[in-house]
């Protein structure tokens, strides 16, 4: 599909322009690229291999454990992917140009999306809807902001892409589909557990439906996994010496789990027998503080466990041996738990509350690195000077989801048996996507509005493609009705009755197509 036919704009450009008015508003409004507490973590690295003697205007002091030395794996916490995504941004004036660029990712996907939905080919159309989202959804906000969180939306609509278009994708096409899921997934490990779950829901649905479907999933969905574990466990083997795909699951896994409360029953009659390091902090699991939920104190607190007793192998696998033994001695307190979490991660899409928040030292120090004029702008922006209009966009947000909630009913529910089927696909794996995004953050994570926040953008843009797709590529001509009979607008996607569009003569067809003719 192209949204041009000899026009005087390339392809490539269309989708850049499109990117710019996704990725723009906010960085233009902020004045520097929006940052999160982990974005030292995926941005330093890669600054640190272009600048090795760059050094830090200031050090915080050092944070030794007295339990033994963190993990000397540098991918402890975080996957590799994203850092490679910004190792050519990590420089300077670069800096501006990530949310430019993750737009123009998102673009270049919408694009692919729009396609397979069978959307006009129009530029302005194209333009317009990547506008609306730029401006009213949180689409901006992820693009805007440097963390890998812009990517979950898309890995769902790349999803639908391959289950729709796959046959139908060149080689080449086949192969940047292949290759963004796989670095989606290596730079975020829920995108991981998000596709197992597509897998299997969209396994299920074409065994009922379209076994077809079976091969793309395969080759479009399936291999991105597997190239995505392989390389996940081959990183961590060549820095850790283990072959894992994360090392850090375990004690993530385990602060839901404390957090929830089921760990810190197991634990309370676990440690009459065993001598866990957590045996002697069994007063302090419950903790919580302001901006720390029981699960965050454990993880991120400077008194929380993990803190206290460093990425220490002994205290991994404790982490580990603790997570198995609570699941399977109290799986219904912990499905109990993972569902109520699951459910209220749904509904919680608010832009994230620390928007606001004081930055963090960790990322003041990161980019003191930088250039003075890059320091200076960051020092300025909006954010750093807790000046952000959080409660303005979150109401711009909410507006913009009520409407494409609206639409959907309006265009979709209130017209189903008329929406086209691959509209009607898109709507599927957009609600797998949206349930599975909960579930898998919900019951692993703490509940919290970024994590639903940065996949809520997808239900306008269902709206919005519903809506482009409402009207027929050959409408009827003007004054003509369509099956439904009086009231029907002229154009509107209705299959015609008898007597619509292009009569046809009936005829015997004996072998020469000449003898079936139609009357013009």
């Amino acid at each position: 599909m192209r949204f041009w036919n000899a026009s005087w704009i390339s392809p490539a450009l269309m989708i850049v322009l499109a990117g710019a008015l996704i990725g723009a508003p906010l960085l233009v409004l902020n004045g520097f690229p929006l940052t999160f507490d982990d974005t030292p973590g995926y941005l330093e690295p890669a600054f640190n291999i272009l600048h090795r003697a760059a050094q830090p205007a200031w050090t915080p002091p050092p944070d030794l454990s007295p339990h033994g030395l963190p993990s000397p794996n540098i991918f402890f916490l975080r996957p590799f992917g994203y850092m490679l995504f910004l190792l050519p941004f990590a420089s300077g004036w670069g800096i501006w140009l990530i949310p430019l660029a993750q737009g123009t990712l998102a673009a270049a996907v919408l694009r692919a999306a729009l396609s397979a939905a069978g959307a006009p080919d129009r530029p302005d159309l194209f333009l317009g809807i990547a506008a609306v989202l730029g401006l009213t959804t949180s689409l901006s906000l992820h693009a805007a902001t440097i963390m890998p969180d812009f990517l979950t939306g898309l890995v769902i609509l790349l999803v639908y892409v391959v289950v729709a278009r796959w046959p139908a994708l060149t080689a080449v096409q086949r192969l940047l589909t292949v290759a963004a899921l796989t670095g989606a997934i290596v730079s975020h490990l829920s995108h991981l557990a998000i596709l197992g779950g597509m897998i299997v829901l969209l396994g299920l649905w074409a065994l009922w439906h379209d076994r077809a479907m079976l091969r793309s999933l395969a080759w479009g969905v399936l291999l991105p996994m597997v190239l995505a574990v392989g390389l996940l466990t081959g990183s961590n083997l060549l820095t850790a010496g283990r072959p894992v795909l994360s090392e850090s699951s375990p004690v993530f896994l385990l602060a839901r789990l404390i957090g929830d409360g089921p760990a810190r029953d197991y634990l309370a009659e676990a440690c009459r027998s065993r001598d866990y390091l957590l045996c002697g902090s069994l007063d302090t699991l419950d903790r919580s503080a302001p901006g720390y939920v029981t699960s965050d104190y454990f993880l991120w607190h400077p008194e929380g466990a993990r803190r206290r007793f460093g990425d220490q192998p002994r205290f991994v696998a404790e982490a580990a041996e603790i997570s198995h033994n609570t699941i399977a001695s109290r799986p219904a307190a912990v499905a109990e738990h993972g569902l109520a979490n699951a459910a209220g991660q749904f509904v919680e899409v608010q832009p994230d509350d620390t928007l606001d928040d004081p930055v963090k030292p960790l990322t003041r120090r990161l980019f003191s690195r930088f250039p003075a004029p890059a320091y200076a702008a960051f020092d300025r922006s909006l954010q750093t000077q807790q000046r952000f209009p959080r409660d303005a966009l979150a109401l711009v947000q909410d507006l913009s989801l009520s409407l494409g909630v609206l639409g959907l009913a309006a265009f979709g529910l209130g017209r189903w048996r008329r929406v086209d089927g691959r509209v009607r696909m898109l709507l599927l794996v957009i609600g797998m996507g949206l349930t599975l995004n909960a579930i898998v953050t919900g019951g692993l994570s703490a509940v919290h509005d970024r994590y639903q926040n940065r996949v809520i953008w997808l239900v306008p843009f269902a709206a919005l493609v519903l809506l482009a797709t409402a009207r027929s590529r050959d409408p009827l001509p003007a004054g003509r009705k369509g099956r439904t009979g009086s009231g029907q607008p002229a154009g509107w996607n209705t299959p015609p009755g008898m007597g619509t569009g292009t009569p046809v003569v009936a005829g015997r067809l004996s072998g020469s197509p000449s003898l079936l003719r139609t009357a013009r």
